[in-house]
Order: structure tokens, then C-alpha cells, then sequence
């Protein structure tokens, strides 16, 4: 509790609790023991490669790779400390742990930091999408089609341009929202991280000096696979960062979604539309005892932003880099977890907004009975249906700027002429709301997710 007043982050403070297991993928630990994992996974891959004695090297890592802990991170601090080199100090501390002179020439052998680096991130990231970021979407995804399918018979005005427009359901516009992160999130799923392991310069000039007669671009592409990466050969010191701009695109295109959701929502409040159901002693003004504000969708909006500000960086500034290698980019790649911490706070809290919220479908229908002018669309066509060219103007005429009833719109169907089919037609469309098809695309939008979904959720637990 004291660390968490002194952070100076939020997101190591005062969010630190909702966040925390972010920080098995985005801490210093978390990267000095993926860097482990890689450089004895390369030692394994060498000893086979150069026939080097695989059982005793198994033996002296097996050990060092399940009991990594806070002392072998302290001993790394240490060594960077006094070398000044993250990456070094991995080395020297395996060759004092495994504590072999034949063995430790091959440690690290041939390599780059960044051909450590590049696995290791890459490695954290597609493991934190597996276990954190793709669950907590699927989550969000779902408790929207919930909503969605319980509402998608409530009638509701739309708005274009804020304006009064023909009617939809609540139903229908929460299904846009749960098939546009669906879209997403089954892009997300798709993104390959690229990996490589060729040297200082992406030549593999150390690896041919020692032992030409390896066909290094065919066994290291065999690693990286073995690391779940893409291979890629055509590389600098530094793997391009295409398959990581795409990602963190992705990640921004969701949070872009989910916040345009939760201002739908917040507008939806302040219309009286949904009602937020709050706990009894929960505040909302310190001076307004009546108040139900919606701060978790407040407080979702700020936390996306923060993160697409983040992320807008990591897409634009990863594929830059001076010549062969910088180091500008080494300080930035360390805050993966902040935008990646403040996305995932952003859904969590939506999703509790979405849990607490109630549908006030008496209020909906009250405010469109309350603007009959939207029915006039459907005047125009059937007049239209009729062989009348100028059907938009003349209803126009009569509806434009007018204080109408649905009697009078009748009346006015009547002067213009409209058949008696037709308009029996008009009122049955008026007298169930002129919604279309929206009830129905709801549904239809709810059960393909759900049964995507579902059916992953169930083979992951299978």
C-alpha cells in the first residue's frame, strides 16, 4: 500500500491492483528472465549444432531457467551496474552460474544484444496477447452482445449529426459495436511477431568466421521458429518493427472503437436512455448528493487516450532507426507495458460500466414519439414506390421545420395523394416504429459472435 502512494505512475500506484499481472510480460524481471530463456535456448540450439556435450549443458540450465528469481535479477543489476550493459551482464551472469569453461565461450556466442532483444519482446508480447489482451476483448465483446440481445427490441431515435434521424434499436447500435472490435480482434489474433538472429549487422559475419560450413540462414530461421516467430533474414543490427507497428495499430484501432463507445454510452446517459444502478454508499459529487456519474466510462476515455498517444509512437517511431542500429529506440520499447497497462485498465472499466448499466426503453420510445418527423422517410419512399418524381420535396414542404403529430403526417400522406394500400402501409410502419430490419440485425450480428467465440473459448479450456 505504501509503494502504491509513492509511485509516481498511476499505473504502479493508484491502478497497480487492476494492472498487476501485466507485469509478468513489461517488468525489468519479466525482460531479464525472457533474456535468459533465449540466450540458454541458443546455448541448447549451439550445443546440437556444434556437438557440444547437450546433456551436461541441459543440466547445468534446466536449473537456472525454472528458478530464476529476484536474487539472479539483483545479480544482473549488479553486473549492468558496474559494465553498463544490460544484455552483457545476462552473459556473465550465466557463465558464473553455469560455471564451466568449456562451455562458457559459447555463451552468447556469435551474437548481438539485439538478437536477444528482438526474441525476448517479441516472445513477452505474444504471450501477454495470448493470456491478457485477447481475453479481456473477448470479455468486453461479450457483455456487449448480452446487452445487445436483451435490447434489441428497444426502439430508440437515432441521431446523424446530432440531429433527430430514423429510427434504430439499442440493440442494433450496441451489435455495430461488438462486430467492429470482433473485426479487430480477429485481426489481433492474426499478427505474427518477426524475429532474427544474424548479428551485428544482420550479416551473420561472426557465425561464417568461425564455422563457414553451417548454413547459418537455415538453422537460425529453424530457432526463430522454435522461438514462435517469423524468421526474417533481411534485417540491420535490428529486426524491422513492420509486425509491431501492426499490432500496436490494431491495439489503437480497438481503443479508438471502444472509446467512441463509451461516448455513445455517456450521450445515451445524459439522454436518460440508461440509468446507472450505483452501490448505496457510492458518492458521486462531494457537494451534489444526488449524483450518478459515469466515471468508469470517464475514466476509460482518459486511460485510451493516454494509450493511443503511446501507441501512436510505437507505430511511427519503431520503423525509424539511424543507419544500422541506435539505441533511441531501447528506452521506448520499455514502455510497451504503460500503453499496453492503460488499454487494458480502459476495457476493464467499460466493461463495468456496461455491467451496471439499466435500459430505460420507457424514455427511448417517449423521446421518438416525441420527433414524428422521422417517420417522413418513409413517407417520401412510398410515395415514390407510386411513380411521384418530386416525392422528397413536397413531403419536405410539409414536414421541414413544422411541429408535427403522427394524425398530422397522416393528413398530410392523404393530401399528397398517397393510395389507400399505401397508406395503411404507412401507419402500420409508423405504429411499429419505422425500425427495419434492425431488430433482426442485431441478433443475427450477436449469434455469429457468440458462436465464434464460445466455440474458442471452449477449445482453450479443451
Amino acid at each position: 500500500m505504501e509503494h502504491d502512494l509513492v509511485s509516481i505512475s498511476p499505473i504502479n500506484g493508484r491502478y497497480r491492483r487492476e494492472v498487476q499481472e501485466l507485469s509478468d510480460y513489461f517488468s525489468e524481471f519479466a525482460l531479464m528472465r525472457e533474456r535468459v530463456f533465449v540466450e540458454i535456448e541458443y546455448l541448447i540450439f549451439l550445443s546440437k549444432l556444434l556437438n557440444l556435450d547437450l546433456k551436461a549443458i541441459k543440466k547445468k540450465t534446466i536449473k537456472i531457467r525454472k528458478e530464476f528469481d529476484f536474487n539472479d535479477a539483483k545479480r544482473i543489476k549488479e553486473l549492468e551496474e558496474k559494465i553498463k550493459h544490460d544484455v552483457k551482464a545476462i552473459e556473465i551472469f550465466l557463465k558464473e552460474k553455469i560455471d564451466d569453461k568449456k562451455v562458457s565461450p559459447y555463451i552468447h556466442f556469435g551474437l548481438t544484444s539485439e538478437d536477444i532483444n528482438n526474441l525476448a519482446y517479441a516472445r513477452l508480447l505474444k504471450r501477454f496477447t495470448k493470456k491478457l489482451l485477447l481475453p479481456v476483448i473477448s470479455v468486453l465483446i461479450l457483455e456487449l452482445c448480452s446487452l445487445a440481445k436483451k435490447s434489441s427490441q428497444c426502439v430508440m431515435l437515432s441521431r446523424t449529426h446530432g440531429q433527430p434521424a430514423s429510427p434504430t434499436t439499442f440493440g442494433k447500435e450496441i451489435a455495430v459495436f461488438a462486430q467492429r472490435l470482433m473485426d479487430r480482434f480477429e485481426k489481433l489474433k492474426k499478427v505474427r511477431f518477426a524475429g532474427k538472429l544474424n548479428g551485428a549487422v544482420g550479416n551473420y559475419n561472426a557465425f561464417v568466421a568461425a564455422f563457414p560450413e553451417i548454413d547459418w540462414i537455415k538453422e537460425t530461421k529453424q530457432f526463430v521458429r522454435k522461438m514462435g516467430l517469423e524468421p526474417i533474414v533481411a534485417t540491420t543490427q535490428i529486426v524491422p518493427h513492420e509486425s509491431y507497428s501492426d499490432f500496436f495499430y490494431l491495439i489503437s484501432s480497438i481503443n479508438n472503437i471502444v472509446l467512441s463507445l463509451n461516448q455513445d454510452l455517456w450521450l445515451y446517459l445524459s439522454y436518460g436512455y440508461l440509468e446507472l444502478q450505483t452501490e448505496e454508499e457510492e458518492v458521486g459529487s462531494s457537494t451534489m448528493p444526488h449524483k450518478r456519474n459515469p466515471k468508469d466510462l470517464e475514466n476509460s476515455e482518459g486511460n485510451l487516450e493516454i494509450a493511443n498517444s503511446l501507441l501512436k509512437l510505437l507505430i511511427f517511431r519503431l520503423q525509424r532507426n539511424r543507419m544500422q542500429r541506435d539505441l533511441s529506440d531501447s528506452t521506448i520499447k520499455r514502455n510497451y507495458g504503460v500503453a499496453l497497462a492503460h488499454s487494458i485498465l480502459g476495457y476493464k472499466r467499460t466493461i463495468s460500466a456496461i455491467k451496471r448499466i439499466r435500459i430505460n426503453s420507457e424514455k427511448m420510445l417517449q423521446d421518438l414519439l416525441n420527433h414524428p418527423e422521422v417517420f417522413s422517410e418513409a413517407l417520401q419512399v412510398l410515395l415514390r414506390k407510386e411513380g411521384s418524381e418530386n416525392a422528397y420535396f413536397q413531403v419536405m414542404k410539409f414536414v421541414k421545420n413544422k411541429k408535427l403529430t403522427t394524425d398530422t403526417l397522416l393528413e398530410i400522406a392523404q393530401r399528397l395523394g398517397l393510395s389507400n394500400d399505401s397508406l395503411k402501409r404507412f401507419k402500420d410502419l409508423i405504429d411499429k416504429k419505422y425500425v427495419g430490419l434492425a431488430p433482426q440485425i442485431a441478433i443475427i450480428i450477436v449469434s455469429h459472435i457468440e458462436k465464434k467465440l464460445k466455440s474458442k473459448l471452449k477449445a482453450q479450456k479443451t
